[in-house]
């Protein structure tokens, strides 16, 4: 990563989609797109380019110039409820056709930087509530509150989408931001979720129940696929040494009943020799063993979740020779043994 750039806020990294809305947005406020685009670092021909990225910097001009044109401070809650999960590309329709709300925050925490570079999302559970945390990957020195806002909303905008439900009526969803209530807000309260500020930290909090809610558009062959595109999407996004533990996953792939490939084996993909391999994985505060722990954890939610497999078979898929230690990690994951979470997820008893 060079020394001039160390948060990348030169990179391409964030998807053309999202200038996309911004333009919808203000052409129908009568601003045209060759305005906003006026004097700005950007190539207009790249609206028209799907799979186009601009820099964190240009995003941030645009935002700042589409704020001078509007004069709205309040633009960051329009942009945001304006969100929708097809803008996210295919990291979209791998959540709308996921089996249960939380695996698709799941992939949504793990293929976020796909298109949300500047992000990470967090999942926790506590009580009777569940908390989708964002942290930001780099400081974000202006218009903080408005990236905040606009990803704050469109995830909970996002639940609504995949629940079939409207945002207005998910009475029992919070949004809580770490900043004092601005002036703005007021004249939008009545149309957003209930907004809590001055709070520890950036996130959503809703009903622990909601996680094992199915979506709408539930469908696990098309969220296999398309899990399999974002983990294309985030290799190809990768940036050499920076992203091994990027690349890393995207070699961590299950060959049936083989299990996974070994060090040895995924250093000689990436052309690297296994001692590297480890150094750089070490410099990145994780291991190999780690990550194949993380991959494993994944797949076995997916074998449980969308195949009819018997538990001997998954566990063999994951690589483990004894099915009682396949039992056993996967209690150490989840608190809970593989059949009693595969039972609940079908409602059994």
């Amino acid at each position: 990563m060079p020394r001039s750039d160390p948060y990348q806020l030169t990179r391409p990294s964030i998807s053309i989609a999202y200038l996309q809305l911004l333009v919808e947005i203000l052409g129908e406020r009568g601003i045209s797109a060759p305005l906003l685009l006026e004097g700005m670092p950007l190539d207009p021909a790249l609206l028209t380019q799907p799979q186009a990225r601009m820099t964190p910097q240009q995003w941030t001009l645009l935002i700042l110039r589409a704020l001078a044109l509007t004069g709205d401070a309040g633009l960051g809650y329009v942009y945001g409820l304006r969100m929708r999960p097809t803008l996210h590309g295919v990291l979209g329709y791998a959540t709308m056709s996921c089996a249960t709300l939380r695996q698709a925050h799941e992939v949504s925490a793990r293929y976020m930087r796909v298109r949300q570079a500047g992000f990470t999302l967090h999942v926790t559970e506590a009580g009777d509530y569940a908390f989708i945390e964002i942290k930001e990957r780099y400081p974000i020195p202006v218009l903080r509150s408005f990236f905040h806002e606009n990803v704050l909303l469109g995830l909970a905008r996002g639940i609504a989408v995949l629940l079939g439900r409207e945002l207005e009526s998910l009475h029992d969803l919070e949004i809580w931001v770490d900043w004092p209530e601005p002036d703005y807000h007021a004249a939008w309260a009545a149309r957003l979720p209930a907004m809590r500020f001055a709070r520890p930290a950036t996130l959503l909090r809703l009903p622990r129940h909601y996680l094992d809610l199915r979506p709408v558009l539930a469908d696990p062959l098309a969220s296999q696929q398309a899990i399999a595109l974002c983990e294309r999407e985030l290799a190809l996004a990768s940036d050499n040494e920076a992203d091994i533990t990027t690349r890393v996953r995207a070699e961590l792939r299950r060959r049936d009943d083989a299990g996974y490939p070994g060090l040895d084996a995924v250093a000689a993909r990436l052309c690297i020799s296994a001692r590297t391999l480890k150094r750089q994985l070490q410099t990145q505060g994780t291991s190999f063993l780690l990550l194949l722990e993380e991959v494993r954890r994944r797949d076995a939610h997916d074998l449980l979740e969308h195949s009819e497999l018997p538990m001997q078979q998954i566990a063999a898929q994951l690589g483990y020779v004894n099915p009682a230690n396949f039992t056993r990690a996967f209690r150490q994951w989840t608190g809970e043994s593989p059949s009693r979470y595969r039972a609940r997820l079908r409602g059994e008893s």
